[in-house]
């Protein structure tokens, strides 16, 4: 594919038109219909009857929630808390007489009750789990949200916000008076707590660190990535050794205030964050104490919208054929995760609607996958069946990232999680196999774990898809296949409405809770050789591979996952256990919020995903099938370096102090280095041409020319 920037104005013109007035074939979204799997439902209603939410109780209150599993077909199941998760101290798992669960599993059971007493106020997400006692392969889990009020004369607290609420489900999202909403980043923060039964005696500021640690959140040995004290910084008004607030004084993080006032005996939380923070890598807690000595934490998050990042890379403005938008209608995408990530269940399962996945929709007003029509959404076992893996997943946060970040960008497009018990796909595997006759093949395939879990012979990959791997988030995650995309991180500088100021690779900082150093993953995959695509940057020019000229190099693209400009996720597991698995601590979090910053490679993999489900919907307009990731995309990509297609990310930045430094001499150019490769998507100028990749005359020629009016049109597509 050659690319000619000059074309004549005229001629794009002409072209635009013969294309949007051509009538073009678009393929029908499959409904959730005729897709349904083994499921089993639970419900606190009755048999038979839709999910329904728990009961709301009171510390120090019995409490008693039968919850009825299987609609009455008087099957049995082995019921337990999934894989991990755990009960707010004081209640327990019991069957529906009150007999206890022996060993923490109910045996041929067909419901339970939650029993006992809450010790602690706060907002609770547990999973259930239920296995069939006559098809132990029929593995089923559904999540409920358990409110514990505080007990009547203790010292607590009441949030109130202006905040507009999500549609629905506000206190199951965590708009409610025990949880400080979720924040948007750039975007005005307004949030009250007034308090009773007692004085507060101090506001402090804190995150989590290795051995489960409370510890100041501006701690300046290791910050909080982007909270930066002292000269130059944007943090004001914390004490960095104890994260303690002064009262009658405002603090400042990053344009978001926090004022408590010893007279009116209530924190007020408002401004304008510039910085995303909170959720389980570095969790911000707001820890108020009491004159008694009774502690409250309250969990903060501020993130970027989906609407935010589609403005800020140009998904909102993708038009295809006829002008018909990209939504990724009629794909699917398979997700690689390791092990079973019980909040979420198939869009085909009765306990869909309490799933996070459904949650995330709802809070975001994103397309619905139980509407005539709509996308479907499928979590499988490694053959397509529900078998899942037994046992907590390695990364609880990763395959919620991937699952809710493909939808956000590519709302349309059909998902299938595919849960491996380890890090090895299985050779022939289900994107070889494909076993839904209902549902288009794949064309597009993504993990997040990075290279081990697509790391196979030439064999295992599928004509006409496209893989993606993360290349890394703290150095190269050492993938070199020269048959996957290696998707690389920067961080993002968008305003409230998302429209893009800058990018910059990611090159140093400190993780507290782990004590890694961040640096998107790339660098010389050695023993690998430099396959044709990579020896010209761009294709067809002199001028050679700026990083190696003889062996594969990473990443090849990028997408903003910077943690100071990280984007929502809803995470049920991070308030639904006692142990924080980052910091391999207690986890102080639970009983608060589960929204929470998602950032890493293993956020950009997934949004370059949900890019190729567009350009492969463009080209199944023209009949034609999903683009070849070795033959076809990634040849493409390196013909398009330096061009319009590309944000070019010729700087670096350090996340923990917020330092731009140039790129280094050995890292590259800005149209192709280590940290960044190519650069990040300017999707609406690069979708049409992808579409129009190895395409025959006259329809490339037409989509060519769209793409090139996009490229003359640019700088408006962010206004």
């Amino acid at each position: 594919m050659r690319i000619d920037e000059a074309a004549a104005p005229g001629r794009v013109r002409l072209w635009l038109g013969v294309l949007v007035g051509a009538a073009m074939w678009v393929p029908s979204v499959l409904s959730a219909q005729g897709l349904s799997q083994p499921s089993i439902p639970f419900s606190t209603q009755g048999y038979g009857q839709a999910i329904g939410e728990v009961a709301d109780t009171m510390v120090g209150s019995a409490y008693g929630q039968t919850v009825y599993v299987g609609a009455g077909t008087g099957a049995t199941y082995d019921i337990s808390l999934a894989s991990g998760w755990t009960l707010p101290a004081g209640l327990q798992l019991a069957y529906p007489n009150g007999t206890p669960a022996a060993g923490g599993t109910l045996q041929s059971a067909a419901g339970f009750l939650i029993t006992g007493s809450a010790s602690a106020a706060g907002q609770y997400n547990v999973a259930f789990q239920a296995i069939s006692t006559s098809q132990p392969s029929l593995i089923d889990s559904a999540v409920y949200h358990i409110m514990v009020a505080p007990a009547p004369g203790s010292f607590q607290g009441s949030v109130s916000t202006p905040m507009a609420p999500p549609p629905s489900n506000t206190a199951v999202l965590g708009y409610n008076p025990l949880v400080l909403p979720p924040g948007t980043l750039n975007q005005p923060y307004s949030a009250s707590i007034g308090f009773s039964n007692g004085g507060v005696q101090s506001v402090a500021l804190l995150t989590q660190v290795q051995g489960g640690a409370l510890v100041s959140a501006v701690n300046p040995t290791a910050p909080i990535p982007g909270l930066v004290t002292g000269s130059g910084g944007n943090v004001s008004g914390v004490d960095p050794g104890s994260g303690v607030v002064a009262a009658n004084t405002v603090a400042s993080l990053a344009g978001l205030s926090v004022t408590w006032s010893a007279t009116s005996n209530a924190v007020q939380l408002g401004g304008t964050p510039g910085i995303a923070f909170g959720g389980l890598n570095n969790p911000l807690v707001l820890q108020v104490t009491g004159t008694n000595n009774q502690v409250l934490n309250y969990n903060l998050a501020v993130t970027s919208s989906p609407a935010q990042i589609a403005k800020a890379y140009g998904f909102d403005n993708i038009r295809l054929g006829g002008g018909i938008l990209g939504t990724g209608a009629g794909q699917t995408v398979v997700i690689y995760g390791i092990g079973d990530v019980a909040g979420f269940v198939s869009s085909t399962n009765p306990n869909f609607a309490n799933s996070d996945f459904n949650q995330f929709n709802l809070a975001h007003g994103l397309a619905n996958f139980n509407t005539e029509g709509g996308p479907v959404f499928l979590k499988v076992d490694q053959f397509g069946g529900t078998n899942f893996p037994i046992g907590a997943p390695t990364d609880p946060t990763e395959v919620p990232q991937d699952i809710q970040w493909v939808h956000a960008l590519a709302p349309m497009a059909n998902i299938v999680v595919v849960e491996l018990p380890n890090a090895t796909v299985p050779t022939p595997n289900i994107v070889q196999t494909w076993p839904f006759a209902g549902l288009p093949a794949p064309s597009v395939v993504t993990s997040s774990f990075g290279g081990s879990t697509l790391n196979g012979p030439p064999s295992s990959y599928v004509p006409n898809v496209s893989y993606l791997a993360s290349s890394g988030d703290f150095g190269s995650s050492g993938y070199a296949n020269p048959n996957v995309v290696a998707v690389g991180y920067t961080q993002l500088q968008t305003n409230a409405n998302g429209r893009f100021l800058g990018e910059a690779s990611v090159n140093g900082g400190t993780m507290q809770t782990t004590a890694k150093t961040f640096q998107s993953g790339g660098g010389i995959g050695t023993g690998v050789p430099q396959p044709a695509f990579q020896s010209r940057v761009p294709c067809g020019s002199a001028a050679p591979n700026p990083v190696d000229t003889t062996y594969r190099t990473l990443p090849d693209v990028a997408f903003n996952g910077a943690e100071p400009s990280g984007v929502a996720v809803y995470d049920s597991y991070i308030n639904g256990t006692a142990l924080n698995f980052k910091s391999g601590g207690a986890n102080p979090l639970l009983g608060g919020g589960p929204w929470g910053d998602a950032w890493g490679t293993s956020i950009a993999t997934p949004s370059w995903a949900a890019l190729l489900a567009i350009v492969n919907q463009g080209r199944a307009q023209l009949g034609l099938p999903g683009l070849d990731g070795a033959s076809q995309l990634l040849p493409a990509l390196y013909c398009l370096a330096g061009s319009a297609a590309f944000n070019q990310v010729g700087t670096s930045i350090d996340q923990t102090t917020q330092l731009v430094s140039p790129l280094t001499p050995g890292a590259g150019t800005a149209a192709y280095n280590t940290l960044a490769g190519l650069g990040s998507p300017v999707a609406n100028i690069l979708v049409p041409l992808l579409v129009a990749t190895d395409v025959p005359e006259p329809a490339s020629v037409a989509l060519l020319l769209v793409g090139l009016a996009g490229m003359a049109l640019r700088g408006r597509r962010r206004d």
